[in-house]
This record gives structure tokens, C-alpha cells and sequence, in this order.
């Protein structure tokens, strides 16, 4: 009688554990598609989710902090660990793309892939990525990750630029060509007609602002 009680009282603890964690990741993991877990090795202890500390993911693991009852009521911390695969709709290469290339919808389709174990995040937005280039070359039926792609520059090395001088309240404009590359805000080497080089802060896409 004995043994059955407890068998009894283990199977109802492990049934409240497991719906306690499945309330939890549903609660903590609302930016994913949808999941798929390995309930661990079930235990007599009654456990609670402990909100005051962090939850935490790394790869295809979850860890989940909890407060552990025992049979007498005494409490500890803990964390429960949780062999976890996570799924979400992601940008899939339909061709090879080279180094360099800017990317369009048109490379892709859109597929629901595990994305726990990948190095890096993957590509969520899709309606922009025709504003990123390759920054490796990307072999086909690759999911993109952020580490993937850059930014397409908004002025590029070879370019031809207005430069501005400023010095007081005079204003000096001349034409220039672009040594290096990059976005608005960022600084660039600029080569002038009479071959000097300066330093120049991209204001826009055709014209940059001396600062050295």
C-alpha cells in the first residue's frame, strides 16, 4: 500500500512539473514560431518557477530557475535544465550568392527551420533585405544569419563624392572620389583631383563633410 501511494504521489508530482514548465516556456518563449522539449528525469520535489531570476537559452538548452519544495515543505534554488529545439520561419538560399552581392526576396524562400544551434541569429525581417549584401559567399539551402550579411554602403570605394570643407562661416565644395566605403555617419578616406587624402564624414549618399 505503501509503494502504491508513493508511486501515486510521484506520477502526480511529475505531471504538476511537467505542466509548471510548459506554462513557463509558453510564458518565455513567445518570440519563436513554436518549440519542442525533453521533459527531465521527474522527481518527488515539487518545483515553482523562481520569476525574480533570469531565464535563460543558450543554443538548444533552456534554463529554467526554480524553487524546490521537498516532502517537509523545505525550500532551495535550483534550475531545471531542458534539452530544447526552438522553430521559426527563416530566409533558405534558393542559389549560390557570392561575396559582395545585394541581395533580394528573390534569392529566397521562406521556410520553417530549428534554429537552436545555429551560430548566429538568423534573418526575421524579411521586407528589408534588399538593404544588406553578402558579407561571405553564401552556399544554397543556407539559412541567412545576421553574420551573413551587411549592410549595402551607402557610398562605396571608387565613388565620386561631393566634399564639403567647412572653416568658420566659410563653406568650401569640391569633387572627390571615395577611398574607402561605409554608411551615413560613418568616416571615410577621400581622395582629391590634386591627389590629397582626408578623412570625411558620409552625410548622404553623394556627399561627405571633412573633418581631417
Amino acid at each position: 500500500m505503501i509503494l502504491a501511494f508513493k508511486i501515486l504521489l510521484t506520477t502526480i508530482l511529475f505531471f504538476n512539473n511537467a505542466d509548471v514548465i510548459e506554462k513557463y516556456l509558453k510564458k518565455h518563449l513567445t518570440n519563436v514560431k513554436k518549440y519542442e522539449y525533453k521533459i527531465p528525469n521527474h522527481t518527488m520535489d515539487e518545483i515553482i518557477p523562481d520569476e525574480s531570476r533570469e531565464f535563460r537559452l543558450e543554443k538548444n538548452y533552456a534554463y529554467i530557475p526554480v524553487n524546490i519544495f521537498n516532502g517537509k515543505g523545505e525550500k532551495k534554488q535550483g534550475i531545471v535544465t531542458i534539452k530544447i529545439k526552438l522553430f521559426q520561419d527563416v530566409l533558405v538560399t534558393s542559389r549560390y550568392i557570392n561575396k559582395n552581392e545585394e541581395l533580394s526576396l528573390n534569392d529566397f524562400k521562406i521556410e520553417e527551420k530549428e534554429v537552436s544551434t545555429l551560430r548566429a541569429e538568423p534573418i526575421l525581417d524579411f521586407k528589408n533585405i534588399n538593404k544588406y549584401r553578402a558579407r561571405i559567399n553564401i552556399s544554397s539551402e543556407s539559412i541567412i544569419e545576421k553574420n551573413m550579411i551587411e549592410i549595402i554602403p551607402d557610398i562605396k570605394s571608387g565613388d565620386n563624392v561631393n566634399a564639403i570643407y567647412n572653416k568658420g562661416i566659410i563653406q568650401i565644395s569640391f569633387n572627390a572620389t571615395a577611398r574607402s566605403e561605409g554608411i551615413i555617419g560613418e568616416i571615410i578616406k577621400i581622395k582629391t583631383d590634386d591627389k590629397k587624402i582626408f578623412k570625411a564624414e558620409i552625410l548622404n549618399n553623394n556627399t561627405v563633410k571633412i573633418i581631417e
